[in-house]
């Protein structure tokens, strides 16, 4: 668990205050200052599709190109 929030906070910008060490205490505060902005969320409004062939006649129509990602596996590399 411990590993995990110190990985987590390596990825807090650079001009943000840290909380306190991390405890049971402080762990709100440590949560707020790890938790994405609304630019690193942009990516949620993306309007993303799952089924394949609707995608395929939407990005036809509108003249688009479309990401298609694919993998093999446990998506953690679990595998």
């Amino acid at each position: 668990m411990l590993i995990a929030l110190l990985v987590a906070a390596a990825f807090v910008p650079q001009g943000a205050e840290m909380p306190a060490a991390p405890s049971a205490r402080t762990l709100t505060s440590w949560m707020s200052a790890i938790e994405p902005d609304d630019v690193e969320s942009a990516y949620r409004s993306i309007p993303w599709r799952n089924d394949l062939a609707p995608a395929m006649a939407e990005a036809k129509a509108l003249g688009r190109p479309i990401l298609l990602w694919t993998m093999n596996g446990h998506p953690l590399g679990c595998t």
